[in-house]
């Protein structure tokens, strides 16, 4: 995991790039601190900054393929490595320095771009043809690690994170775009390859752009193969198993220790486990309520399971910040403001897990690839005698609501000056995406699939890569691997949910070991013990006036008096009213596009 970036010229002698990317180096440090490296020509300046993690010593960035013709700057890692060597000719093979993006790149000199439809694992990637002068970017299927790019008549630029981008275009004016500042508030994401920024967009996930000096701007090339369209036939549970096999024991390939995240579910139990089989796990740590850690019913649990698995059990106790910490904590780790305050525990876990290890696994996307949450199991029995719009237009579930209650936000709090322009946003489900076309044959797997390639992209994968990174570890989650979920998703609703047996695809890992008769309590989230709402009551008068009295009331975004009532609001409302303006303190209020 690394920070990456660059600046391109698109007409020369246009500007000196060079210079411009000092500010882009330094701002992408924090991202890594094992090395950092650049390259330039007459067209391109390259930085990165490393977070060492495989070929620890050898694979220093830039990355140059054996005949010199290709330069890269990575972030992330290609876990199927190994594997992908063995399509190179033996010379190309001799000659190449270690390292997994070594191997990616290597294949991208032989075989172009289709190189990229075989790399599994999050990464985010910059290839530079030095012979051709092309810039290409790609980013995984599932857009687990962010990649951002400005473009100009004069140049284009590319970084890991905005801020990085803003460091380095300090003479061009970046403008707030106001609907998608809106859709932020009242969806908790950005639609699309949507940012804050008018002018700053996100490479798709599983998208390819390419860029050239005089091009007017990035034209798409073929994106990556998306996931349903990995496989032909459905899977049986003996395949299931096996992949979920190979998942785990990609998310294990590294060449450092690797912690584990253990809570004492099912999730991070098969996670433990599999460290425990395949590796020498350096950590199991988990964070407990310390405002009332006896009714912490995930401690203990954690304890109980970590004395069956015999391992050492690092506790972390957790309160939330006060106001003033977690101000700090958003401004220092975060690149863009969070939708949940997740961040918040998931702060206390990667410090404590830096402190054993330079990787952390986790069981985050176990829920939504084998349906642990009870709404997939109602949306199943809901959704016989209802249309996927109509059952989330009646539901319950927050998360769903948002997106079913997206016209009524618009109109109760944008202003007569934003409204129209959200009509742009397109389709507030936000299609098309991998599966969108199960609405109506499987709603179910519609719902999985809106929750893990929609709403956990903003605010999963970014802030825990932004986070994670700050902090000095890479977050993985073996349940991300795009084949395991292209297996379990191609069985039928039937298949990949049973309301009395929640889970029982992932519970297959325990058949047979002293801990099948495990995990048959009530699931109980990471959040259940901590009551956000009672915090920002305790510290409503500051906690309001960082919202009243912030910028949101002069951009003109939000309609008159639209903040005139906060105390009828929903918490998660008020947590994104909240981090929204924390955001634009820290960013100097950027103008509003069409002011």
């Amino acid at each position: 995991m690394c920070g990456i970036g660059g600046i391109l010229l698109k007409r020369r002698p246009s500007l000196d790039h060079r210079a411009m990317a000092v500010p882009l180096g330094a701002s992408l440090a924090h991202r890594g601190r094992d090395g950092t490296g650049a390259f330039s020509d007459d067209w391109i300046s390259l930085h990165s900054a490393r977070h060492a993690v495989i070929a620890v010593d050898d694979a220093r960035q830039p990355l140059f393929d054996c005949e010199r013709a290709l330069v890269m700057v990575g972030n992330g890692e290609v876990l199927n490595y190994r594997e992908l060597s063995h399509r190179l000719p033996a010379d190309r093979r001799r000659r190449m320095p270690p390292g997994d993006l070594q191997v990616a790149l290597e294949l991208c000199a032989e075989r172009g771009t289709a190189a990229f439809e075989d790399l599994r694992g999050p990464f985010a990637l910059a290839v530079w043809d030095s012979t051709a002068h092309e810039l290409t970017l790609v980013r995984d299927r599932l857009g687990e690690r962010p990649l951002y790019y400005y473009d100009s008549p004069d140049l284009f630029a590319f970084a890991s994170e905005l801020r990085c981008l803003t460091a380095c275009l300090r003479g061009e004016t970046l403008h707030l775009d106001p609907a998608n500042a809106l859709a932020f508030l009242g969806l908790g994401r950005l639609p699309g390859d949507r940012t804050l920024y008018q002018d700053v967009r996100s490479v798709p996930a599983g998208g390819v752009l390419r860029i050239a000096p005089g091009a007017a701007g990035p034209r798409a090339a073929a994106p990556l193969t998306p996931v349903s369209g990995l496989r032909t036939a459905p899977a049986d549970e003996t395949e299931i198993g096996q992949l979920i096999d190979q998942a785990h024991r990609r998310a294990l390939v590294a060449d450092r220790p690797v912690a584990v995240g253990f809570s004492g579910g099912i999730d991070s139990s098969a996670v433990l486990k599999a460290a425990l089989e395949h590796a020498e796990p350096a950590a199991a740590v988990t964070v407990f309520s310390a405002r009332c850690p006896d009714e912490d019913e995930n401690l203990r649990r954690a304890r109980a399971l970590a004395r069956k698995f015999g391992v050492d059990l690092h506790e972390v106790p957790f309160r939330i910040p006060s106001l003033d910490a977690t101000v700090d904590l958003l401004n220092d780790t975060l690149d863009a403001p969070a939708a949940e305050p997740l961040v918040l525990h998931n702060d206390a876990l990667h410090r404590a897990a830096r402190e054993h290890s330079a990787v952390l696994l986790g069981g985050h996307g176990a829920d939504e690839v084998f349906g642990g949450y009870v709404r997939y199991a109602a949306l199943r029995a809901d959704a016989v005698d209802a249309t996927t719009e109509e059952w989330m237009a009646m539901s319950l579930w927050e998360r769903w609501n948002r997106t079913a209650g997206w016209h009524k936000f618009v109109t109760d709090f944008g202003s007569d000056a934003v409204v129209p322009r959200t009509a742009a946003l397109g389709d507030v489900l936000d299609r098309p995406f991998p599966y969108s076309s199960a609405e109506h044959r499987d709603p179910v797997l519609f719902g999985q699939a809106l929750d893990l390639f929609r709403l956990m992209t903003y605010d999963n994968f970014r802030a825990t890569d932004e986070n994670g990174i700050a902090r000095g570890v890479e977050v993985r989650s073996p349940f991300f691997d795009i084949d395991l979920v292209a297996g379990v998703f191609s069985l039928p609703a039937e298949r990949r949910i049973r309301p009395d047996a929640p889970k029982h695809l992932l519970r297959g890992v325990f058949r047979g070991t002293p801990l099948a008769g495990e995990f048959t309590e009530r699931k109980v989230g990471f959040d259940d013990h901590f009551s956000y709402s009672d915090w920002m009551t305790d510290n409503w008068p500051d906690f309001s006036a960082a919202i009243v009295d912030g910028p949101l009331t002069d951009l003109g975004i939000l309609r008159d008096g639209a903040l005139a009532d906060l105390e009828k609001f929903d918490w998660r409302l008020l947590w994104r009213l909240f981090s929204l303006s924390t955001w634009l303190e820290r960013e100097g209020r950027p103008p509003v596009a069409g002011n």
